[in-house]
C-alpha cells in the first residue's frame, strides 16, 4: 500500500478538527465555544472564571474567554520520511553504561522500535563511514576510515524494517566519526527524493565527537580523544581534530531545506554535550531541557527514546494549518477529554519544532490517539492553557 493510501486510510479512521479561538470585539463573530457544564447548567464557557472537570479523571481546563469566537480549520496527519544516519566509528563496539556493546544495544533497540512502526514510516539507512576492507598487511586510507557514500544502504521505503536491522546486522564498527559527511549525504538524497510532500527526518545516532576534518592542525586542533595519542602523535592525527563547525552547519544546512534532525548521543558523547546540543538546536527537534540532544547512555534509555520517538514520528504527529496566535493557550482534546502538554516527551502532546505548526503526541497518549476511531474526534482550541503534567 502506498504512504498516500496509507494517509487517507488514516484520515479516514479517526475524525479530526480544530477549533481556533481568536478574540474579537465584533459580537455577530463572536460565537462563544461550548463547554458541558457536567453540573447540568448549559454553557460553562459563558463565564471566565470558571472551572470545567472533564471525565474521565476529572481534568481541569479553564474555558475560554466568552469573547472570543472559533473559526474552524483542519488538523491532518503528517507523513514522514525518516532516514536513520548511524556512527559505524570504532568505538561503537565499547559497552554502554549498562555494558552492553553500543553496537549491539542500537541493533536491540531498532528491532523493538522498528516493526511497530514498519507500515507507517518510510525508513532508510546510512552508515558513516561506510564498510571497508583491509587487506592483510596493509593500512587503512583516510578516505576508507572516514569514506561516506552518496547512496543511503537502506533507501527509504515502507516495509523497510527488516533490511534496515539486516544491515546492521551484516557489518561491525570500525573507522572514524565523519559525521558532517554523513549528514550532508543524507540531506543531499532527502533533497532528491520524489516524494517531498511529506516531512522528511534524520534520526542520527553517535556516540562521540565529529572528525574527519583533514583541514586541522594536529599540534593545535581540539581533540576527540587523548590528545597526545590521537591527535600531537598520531599518523592521522589531523582526522582525530574536533570538527564541530562544519558539522553544525551541516545540521544547519538540512534544516534550511527542510530536513529536521533528531540527534541521539550515545555513552561517550558525554565530552561533547556543548557541540550535540548546538547540533539538536540546530536540527528543530532538540529536547525542551537540558542536554538538548537525546542522551542515551544505557541500552535501556537507547530502547525506550527509539520507541517513544518512532511511534510518535508513524502515526501521531499532526499538522495545524497555522501557528496559534499564543503557543503557551492551546488545548488539545481527544473525545472531549483535556491532553496533557509535556514538552518532555514522556506522556502527551508537543510540539514538534518552534514553528509551533505540528502537534505530536508521546506515550501512551501516542497509543491513543493511533487507536481512536468511529466518532472520536481530536481537537484544538486555541486560546485556551492546556494541563500541565501531573
Amino acid at each position: 500500500m502506498s504512504r498516500s493510501a496509507r494517509a487517507a486510510r488514516a484520515s479516514l479512521a479517526l475524525a479530526v478538527s480544530a477549533v481556533f479561538s481568536a478574540c474579537s470585539g465584533d459580537s455577530e463573530r463572536a460565537r462563544p465555544i461550548p463547554i458541558p457544564d457536567p453540573r447540568g447548567r448549559g454553557d460553562a464557557g459563558q463565564a471566565e472564571d470558571v472551572r470545567v472537570f472533564v471525565p474521565p479523571d476529572a481534568v481541569p481546563v479553564r474555558p475560554p474567554p466568552s469573547n472570543c469566537g472559533g473559526t474552524q480549520a483542519t488538523l491532518t496527519r503528517r507523513r514522514a520520511t525518516v532516514l536513520f544516519v548511524v556512527d559505524r566509528s570504532g568505538s561503537m563496539s565499547d559497552p554502554t553504561t549498562d555494558n552492553i556493546p553500543k553496537w549491539s544495544a542500537l541493533l536491540q533497540a531498532l528491532g523493538t522500535a522498528l516493526p511497530r512502526v514498519n507500515a507507517d514510516l518510510a525508513m532508510g539507512l546510512l552508515f558513516f563511514p561506510e564498510p571497508y576492507v583491509v587487506a592483510m598487511g596493509q593500512t587503512a586510507t583516510e578516505g576508507q576510515i572516514c569514506g561516506v557514500v552518496s547512496t543511503p544502504r537502506v533507501t527509504p521505503g515502507a516495509g523497510n524494517a527488516s533490511a534496515i536491522l539486516g544491515a546492521l546486522q551484516g557489518t561491525l564498527p570500525g573507522g572514524a566519526t565523519p559525521t558532517a559527511a554523513g549528514l550532508n549525504a543524507a540531506v543531499a538524497w532527502l533533497t532528491r527524493d520524489p516524494d517531498r510532500s511529506g516531512e522528511q527526518i534524520i534520526v542520527l545516532a553517535t556516540d562521540g565527537g565529529p572528525n574527519c576534518n583533514p583541514d586541522f592542525d594536529p599540534a593545535i586542533c581540539a581533540c576527540t580523544g587523548p590528545a597526545e595519542r590521537l591527535c600531537r602523535n598520531n599518523v592521522y592525527g589531523r582526522l582525530n581534530c574536533l570538527d564541530a563547525d562544519r558539522t553544525v552547519a551541516a545540521v544547519t544546512t538540512a534544516r534550511a531545506q527542510g530536513v529536521s534532525t533528531i540527534v541521539l548521543g550515545l555513552a561517550g558523547t558525554q565530552d561533547f554535550g556543548a557541540v550535540l546540543d548546538q547540533m539538536a538546536v540546530a536540527g528543530g527537534r532538540p529536547r525542551a531541557g537540558a542536554p538538548r540532544y537525546y542522551n542515551v547512555a544505557s541500552a535501556s534509555d537507547l530502547a525506550r527514546e527509539l520507541t517513544a520517538l518512532t511511534s510518535a514520528l508513524a502515526e501521531c504527529r499532526f499538522a495545524l494549518e497555522s501557528a496559534p496566535p499564543d503557543a503557551n493557550l492551546v488545548d488539545v482534546r481527544l473525545g472531549g477529554e483535556s491532553l496533557v502538554r509535556d514538552d518532555a516527551r514522556n506522556n502527551g502532546w508537543a510540539y514538534s519544532d518552534d514553528t509551533h505548526t505540528v502537534i505530536e503526541f508521546f506515550g501512551n497518549t501516542c497509543d491513543r490517539v493511533r487507536a481512536a476511531s468511529g466518532g472520536v474526534q481530536l481537537s484544538a482550541a486555541f486560546g485556551c492553557p492546556a494541563p500541565a503534567p501531573p
